[in-house]
């Protein structure tokens, strides 16, 4: 690991890909380990750090989407990254047909398995969610129009095309230094996660909504719930006894203790 440089996450990604593999040539090929066991499986797990979270207060996501009223797409786009909380590439899938306007109360955002163009997507996680659009989200959308492109892209390119991931990146960051701005797409996703959490939201309803494990949420944000949980210990007070207050002690007055005084005697004998 030093001499690769790798961070500890890195290397325990890599020790899970090559358990994997032991694994499979084990049971799917019958290939013999010594004392048949994977050997991959014996490496330490490096401890990781505590994840560092960065993300936009109320004040800056105002800043920022400011920031891009010049550039309507990308504003929009930066929109639905801070207030649906989704990943790069699941924002580039998008088609007109995943964001559903009709549904719930303000519409809702499908993340879902598809064919775009004759090319096959999933979600990172292999699950298809949904993500409810808020009030403010919904704004923004009803100002943006989507062009009719090949495959129903709802961010198409200028020229029609899909986004990649990469270039979409540089061109929120090329805006951003213009206005001297450096927030990225992942600082977007984290302020929706960061901000339901401040909010009081439960861990389980965010990695729902985000498409995260409850464990990765924890880990993300679990430090941002402490101001909502204050109230969180409170309980019975409607029911449980509660020690009457007493009336202060009264002191009894104290005499100082004095000592005899003390006899010299002398002996002359």
């Amino acid at each position: 690991m030093r001499r690769k440089a790798l961070s500890p996450k890195s290397a325990n990604r890599y020790r899970e890909i090559l358990s994997r593999l032991c694994n499979w040539s084990m049971q799917q090929n019958g290939i013999r380990m010594p004392a048949d066991k994977n050997p991959a499986a014996k490496v330490e797990r490096y401890r990781e750090r505590a994840p560092m979270i960065s993300f936009l207060t109320l004040p800056q996501i105002n800043e920022q989407l400011k920031a891009l009223d010049g550039h309507p797409m990308l504003q929009t786009i930066v929109a639905v990254y801070i207030y649906s909380g989704l990943r790069r590439e699941e924002l580039c899938w998008l088609t007109t047909d995943d964001v559903d306007l009709k549904a719930g109360v303000y519409g809702m955002i499908r993340i879902c398995a598809k064919n775009v163009k004759g090319k096959y997507w999933e979600p990172k996680t292999k699950t298809n969610r949904a993500v409810p659009i808020s009030r403010t989200l919904r704004t923004y959308l009803d100002r943006y129009q989507p062009k009719e492109v090949e495959g129903n892209l709802y961010f198409p390119t200028a020229n029609g095309c899909q986004w990649d991931p990469d270039n979409l990146s540089r061109e929120i960051r090329n805006a951003n230094d213009a206005a001297g701005l450096d927030w990225t797409c992942l600082d977007f996703r984290h302020t929706f996660g960061s901000q339901l959490a401040m909010k009081g939201e439960s861990l389980y309803k965010i990695s729902t909504i985000m498409g995260n494990s409850p464990e990765i949420c924890r880990r993300h944000y679990a430090a941002l719930l402490p101001e909502s949980l204050i109230t969180s210990v409170e309980f019975g007070e409607d029911f449980t006894s509660l020690p009457e207050k007493s009336a202060p002690v009264q002191t009894a007055e104290i005499i100082p203790f004095e000592r005899p005084k003390l006899k010299l005697v002398v002996n002359n004998r």
